[in-house]
């Protein structure tokens, strides 16, 4: 995992250009020839070029502090300077009580499923008659557990909950526990999802991983699992092999789990310390994996590898089984790690992140890169686009062929809403892939349950 940007946590909204307020920040691509050519190795994509909001403030109430319960997000003062990161628990007394004693603030985009949860539980209990004070007191967490047991769960729940699962898990590696066991569970929960709806999948964790950074470390986990599933069959790998690189994508980062959770979503300098923690945390992840009981040697070479780049220009096949495994793993972690949202850094675009991961040492595709490329497409379910119609969309599902996505347009050419989006398929020259869209450049919030039943 790579970490830093010269950007501070705190960002604003700026007024964008001609298009009521969307900056397309365009980059033509015909094929892939022309990426190689049009993106540069210095990291200036159109999304660096881009001034976009990255976090927006919004109040936060105290009445909502407990102690000892993990923070569904993180919270932050006036100035958006980090508080206590998403996935922290307020210790003590004292501790509560020096957050009550000022304003507090949450990033919009990280608390907006927890304040769509708060909303409506108070508009369930108004609606049953209930008084004012318990329409303020009501806690959204007890009343999501509530509504679980009375409804299916939708696919953004389900991911929360598996995420939330993976995250605790790989926050207590006490010895002498049923971890190897707990987190084979997440794994089969997570591949039942990916082979019922593996676009929608897709397109919740790659838009996810764009627009928030809560239980950041967990959630890179879970989407490079996902991308590993994909992309592992079309290597002709047997299925063991791919039982445990899935176990070592979702574990690869125990070593330094809450240092990523921490530099993911604040502008701390990394001291050497810290720095020591990365460079040595595919080593302490073997290490703790053996000592809360995982016997799979595959799954535990994996996490000891996967930031190795020696032999990068050896034949795949000529490689043990671990060092295959270990080269999608690396590439993959690369690929999300820059279509992922940070507190110092925005996404990158999925043309550039694909152009960085899918080279290999000859600089083009190599078996991996086109593993990759074929497994999430050129532009990911859950990237904006526009359209050479002038709209600008979001894909939904992955096309025929790499560069063809299926895509929902939610923008019209004079750059107003569409009332309903509309179903694009780019094979049609008329609504083909003209560029991509930073995420942050779009200012409406799709539709997600809608756009997945387009199709």
């Amino acid at each position: 995992m790579l970490f830093g940007g010269p950007l501070g946590a705190r960002f604003f909204y700026t007024s964008f250009g001609p298009r009521n307020g969307f900056d397309v920040g365009l980059r033509p691509v015909q094929d892939w020839h022309a990426i190689v050519h049009t993106v540069s190795a210095s990291s200036t994509g159109c999304c660096s070029q881009t001034p976009v909001a990255a976090l927006k403030l919004v109040p936060f109430s105290t009445q909502y502090l407990r102690k000892d319960k993990p923070l569904p997000f993180g919270l932050r003062d006036a100035t958006g300077r980090l508080l206590l990161a998403g996935g922290e628990r307020i210790e003590n007394d004292h501790q509560l009580d020096l957050l009550t004693r000022q304003s507090l603030f949450t990033d919009e985009a990280e608390s907006a499923e927890w304040n769509r949860r708060l909303q409506a539980a108070m508009d369930n209990l108004i609606r049953q008659g209930a008084t004012l004070s318990q329409v303020v007191g009501v806690n959204p967490d007890m009343d999501a557990k509530q509504a679980r047991t009375t409804r299916a769960q939708t696919l953004p729940e389900q991911f929360q909950e598996l995420t939330a699962q993976l995250d605790a898990a790989l926050r207590d590696t006490r010895a002498g526990t049923d971890w190897p066991l707990r987190l084979q569970q997440v794994q089969e929960r997570t591949r039942a999802l990916l082979q019922r709806r593996p676009d929608a999948a897709l397109y919740h964790c790659v838009y996810e991983a764009a627009h928030s950074t809560l239980k950041y470390s967990s959630h890179h986990a879970m989407l490079t699992m996902q991308i590993c599933e994909h992309a592992a069959p079309l290597l002709g790998w047997p299925q063991d092999w791919v039982d445990s690189l899935g176990r070592a994508a979702l574990s690869m980062n125990i070593g330094m789990h809450r240092l990523q959770d921490q530099l993911a979503t604040s502008d701390l300098a990394v001291t050497p310390a810290m720095r020591a923690e990365i460079e040595h945390h595919p080593a302490t992840g073997e290490r703790l994996l053996r000592d809360v009981g995982v016997v799979d040697e595959l799954w535990l070479a994996v996490v000891r590898l996967h930031h190795d780049a020696s032999g990068a220009d050896l034949p795949l096949a000529g490689l043990p089984p671990e060092r295959q495994l270990a080269r999608l793993l690396r590439r993959v972690d690369i690929f999300i790690a820059k279509l992922s949202r940070r507190a110092t850094r925005l996404p990158m675009s999925p043309v550039q992140a694909a152009r960085e991961a899918c080279l290999g040492a000859g600089g083009v595709p190599d078996e991996i890169g086109g593993a990759l490329l074929k497994a999430v497409g050129l532009y990911p379910p859950g990237s904006f686009v526009q359209l050479a119609s002038g709209e600008i969309g979001i894909v939904v599902a992955r096309g025929r062929r790499a560069n063809l996505p299926l895509v929902a347009s939610l923008i019209g050419v004079s750059g107003t809403v569409l009332m309903e989006p509309v179903l694009r398929d780019t094979l049609d020259r008329r609504y083909a892939v003209k560029g991509v869209v930073p995420s942050g450049s779009v200012k409406v919030r799709p539709p997600h349950e809608k756009l997945m039943s387009l199709r």
